[in-house]
Parts: C-alpha cells; sequence; structure tokens
C-alpha cells in the first residue's frame, strides 16, 4: 500500500457522498485503486456515514471526538508508506492530492499552504485575519520557518511517527505534529494551493475558541523550540535575534574556518547543526545525534553517526579535526583524545574548541544558566582551562601552535600531530 487518505468527519455525509467519487477520478492517473487506501474517521456522527463509507470502498473507523484523537487513530490504522490528511467539505481540493503525492521526495511532511507565494484563502474577511495573525504569531516566537501551521491538507512519510508521538486531543495537534517532526530533523516544505469555502453543513471549529487554544500552547512549543535536542539549535544560535548570542557563535565561526579552509581532507567531530559544515564544504560532519544530521543532509555533504570514542576511519584520514564544543559535555577520559589524534595524518591539525574555566566564563555560565535554563549550561561536566587543556595535547603527543578566544572566555586552540 502507497498511500493512505485520511479524512476525519463529523456529521459530513453529504459532503463525503460526493467526494470519494471525486478522489477515485482524481486519482486514476496517479495509483491503481490497489495501491492506495480511504479511511474515513469518524467522530460520532448521526447521518448514515457508514453506508456512504461502504458504497464508496472506502475504510470507515469510528473514534471519540476531537481532531487530535481522529488523526492518532487514523494514522495508526493507516498502512500506507505516505499519509494525506484532508478535510472532507471539499475546501480541501482533492485534485491537489496528485501533486503533493508526486512531489513526496521533497519532505517528511508537505503542507497545501495558503500562505505561501500563489497560495489563497477565500473565505471571510474576520476568519482569514484571524488565521494570518495566529500564524504569523507562531512563526515569530517560535522562529519556525512554515507559513501555514494550521492547514490540515498535508502529506506525511508514516514512518516519521515512529519518533514522534502525537498527544494533543483537538486542532493544535498540527502544530504539535510540525514541532516535534522539525526538532528530530525531518523535512518540511509547503506548496501552494487554494483554500475554499465548504460546500455543505458548518465548519466544526470555533475560530475564537480556536485561536485561544493555539495561544495557551505556544509556551509549551516554546519550551521544545528552545531545547538544545531541538535539530536546529545550533543552526538557529549562528542566526540569533539576540546580538551576543549571534555574535559569538559568528566568532567562533570565524576562528575555524580560518584555521581550516584551507585543508582538503576536514572531520568536524560533534558538528551538530552548526553553520561549520557550510562554511567547510569539504569536511565531513560526525555526530551522535542522529535528528541534528539529519536536518544537516544536503547533496554530496558527508555525514556520519558515530561517537567520539570511536570515530569509523582509518588511522591518518585527515588533514584536520575539529573538536569544538564537545569536551566539556563528555567525562575526561584519555580514550577521546587518542581517537581524535589518531585519524589525523603526520604533521596535520587538530583544533579544540571549550570555555575555559580559568576566565570569566563561569560569571557567563550562571547567566545564560539564569535565562536560558534550557540550554546547553547545566551539561558541562568537564571543566578545562587553557594550562591543563595544553598540558593534556603535549602529554597526548601533540605541539601546541596558538589559540584564540572568543570574547575572553571561550578558547580555540590549534595542536600539531608529530
Amino acid at each position: 500500500m502507497k498511500l493512505s487518505i485520511l479524512i476525519p468527519t463529523l456529521n459530513e455525509a453529504d459532503n463525503v457522498r460526493q467526494l470519494l467519487p471525486c478522489i477515485r477520478e482524481v486519482m486514476k492517473g496517479s495509483l491503481g485503486e490497489e495501491e492506495y487506501e480511504i479511511l474515513i474517521v469518524d467522530a460520532e456522527s448521526k447521518d448514515h456515514i457508514d453506508r456512504v463509507a461502504g458504497e464508496n470502498r472506502a475504510r470507515l473507523i469510528r473514534v471519540p471526538r476531537g481532531y487530535g484523537v481522529a488523526l492518532r487513530r487514523g494514522i495508526e490504522e493507516s498502512r500506507g508508506e505516505f499519509i494525506i490528511t484532508m478535510d472532507a467539505d471539499f475546501s480541501h481540493s482533492p485534485w491537489i492530492i496528485p501533486i503533493l503525492f508526486a512531489s513526496r521526495e521533497r519532505a517528511e511532511i508537505l503542507i497545501a499552504s495558503r500562505y505561501v507565494k500563489n497560495g489563497f484563502s477565500s473565505t471571510a474577511f474576520s476568519r482569514r485575519m484571524l488565521s494570518t495573525v495566529l500564524n504569523r504569531v507562531y512563526r515569530f516566537v517560535l522562529d519556525f520557518p512554515v507559513r501555514d501551521m494550521s492547514s490540515g491538507f498535508r502529506l506525511y512519510h508514516k514512518r516519521i511517527f515512529d519518533e514522534l508521538a502525537p498527544t494533543e486531543k483537538n486542532y493544535v495537534v498540527l502544530q504539535e505534529i510540525l514541532m516535534k517532526a522539525y526538532s528530530r530533523g525531518f523535512r518540511i516544505r509547503e506548496v501552494p494551493f487554494h483554500y475554499h469555502p465548504r460546500k455543505h453543513g458548518s465548519s466544526k471549529s470555533r475560530v475564537f475558541a480556536f485561536g485561544k487554544e493555539y495561544l495557551l500552547s505556544m509556551f509549551k512549543f516554546w519550551r521544545l523550540r528552545n531545547t538544545i535536542e531541538c535539530a536546529d539549535y545550533d543552526e538557529r544560535a549562528f542566526h540569533s535575534r539576540i546580538p551576543l548570542q549571534r555574535y559569538w557563535q559568528r566568532k567562533r565561526y570565524d576562528i575555524i574556518c580560518n584555521y581550516c579552509k584551507d585543508f582538503r581532507a576536514i572531520l568536524d567531530v560533534g558538528c551538530g547543526s552548526s553553520q561549520i559544515l557550510d562554511g567547510l564544504p569539504q569536511a565531513v560532519g560526525c555526530d551522535v545525534q542522529l535528528n541534528k544530521l539529519r536536518y544537516k543532509r544536503a547533496p554530496l555533504r558527508s555525514l556520519i553517526r558515530a561517537s567520539v570514542f570511536e570515530i569509523p576511519f582509518r588511522d591518518e584520514s585527515f588533514d584536520a579535526v575539529i573538536f569544538s564544543q564537545v569536551i566539556e559535555h563528555l567525562p575526561k577520559d584519555p580514550v577521546i583524545m587518542k581517537e581524535v589524534i589518531r585519524v589525523v595524518k603526520k604533521g596535520g591539525t587538530i583544533i579544540l574548541g571549550t570555555p575555559d574555566y580559568a576566565t570569566h566564563w563561569t560569571t557567563i555560565e550562571k547567566l545564560y544558566g539564569l535565562f536560558h535554563p534550557s540550554g546547553y549550561a547545566d551539561e558541562h561536566i568537564t571543566h578545562y582551562t587553557r594550562k591543563t587543556l595544553i598540558r593534556e595535547m603535549e602529554k597526548a603527543g601533540c605541539r601546541y601552535i596558538d589559540h584564540k578566544y572568543v570574547l575572553g572566555a571561550e578558547l580555540i586552540a590549534r595542536f600539531r600531530k608529530p
């Protein structure tokens, strides 16, 4: 089964009776009938929806009320490799289904969007205005790169739900899925579509209750968006709205890129989602966090999931190894430096970056922990100074070359393997 078309309903039998034959007609040029299924996920309707579903060879699933409840159950019951969710009232044109399906490899979530170029909504002015404002507020507060977060007309790769479990019961589930998927590094793209008024019946969503629920959920999503586990955490810091954070990240980037830009073979251990891989496109990114590697996917970019305790490359594979903003998160273990040194060629360069705990970094860390409790501050378990770091590297047989500081607190030191 390639595709499951999932339609949540509540007293929508008149619309569904017209929609299902139209979907069958639309799909003729895309998939055979044995390659897709239509699921009607119904919440306690009293309009003979069971008869309509049976007449049109659609599976009917009964659920308690709640859009999020219907969506979760439909996803669980679906058999397709891909899932398209849509409304039953013709506000979501079935002719968009083949367009979404044909674009399925562009991203793990495709959104039929009213608010990208060539998208449009022809609803009443008040409803359109509230939707636009809510989406803009969400996008700004959460710094989230999606314009139409409330569109329920989407294509999902079903496998993403192996890693994220939606819990919201109502329409906020749409934002919850996007937040959780993006934090795990899955790609989200928008394709334009035109939203039309429903054919029959009245909307089941109440606009102001809908808006209130969105606003109340925003703080919860803001916390998720700003945790270090979020896939784009490092990249967002590089483009931060906070001038000090932006300067800090870019200064580190400048120092490391200038140290390494002339090398051909570079390994960035603990690369995360930083901009180093963009500034040094010849570098191989290595990290244990799958979501951050997934987020940094790009054509011809080399990424590998691995631990610094066992770097999966032969001895002397690289001209330079970058090992920045990692060692303070790890226990002090000689195996770590031994592995980093092992994969560098003779005469190659090792760049180590870490906060220097002999500087005013200790004050910065306390302030950072106070204003950003979900950030990195509490995860620093090994505290280096410039002297202790140089001593450890020289003990491992490397020669110190030079060092630079970011605002006199973060040390970036350069060593050479003999």
